[in-house]
């Protein structure tokens, strides 16, 4: 299951706490993007095991932005079900 977790920095901390999250390198996290917007960073973490969603804040999430949570204002995970890729459709 995919989860994409979208985090509101307080100025100044993007940077910051982007890095910090690489810097952990936990298996769940695929990727951490800068991004503009209403967001400031963008993560897409992989869970496989089956039945985590209530295990995933309180777990990733939390080793995710230990020691950051002072240059956090917000954070919003979003969890994605499918993929859909140009071969999963007939467009005429």
């Amino acid at each position: 299951m995919q989860f994409f977790i979208f985090v509101r920095c307080k100025p100044g901390s993007t940077t910051r706490v982007g890095q910090a999250m690489v810097a952990k390198r936990l298996p769940e996290v695929q990727e951490v993007h800068s991004i503009s917007g209403e967001w400031d960073l963008m993560v897409r973490a992989i869970v496989r095991a089956r039945g985590v969603e209530a295990d995933f804040e309180s777990n990733v999430m939390e080793a995710l932005l230990a020691d950051q949570w002072e240059h956090v204002e917000r954070t919003q995970t979003i969890i994605g079900y499918r993929v859909f890729n140009p071969d999963d459709s007939f467009v005429e």
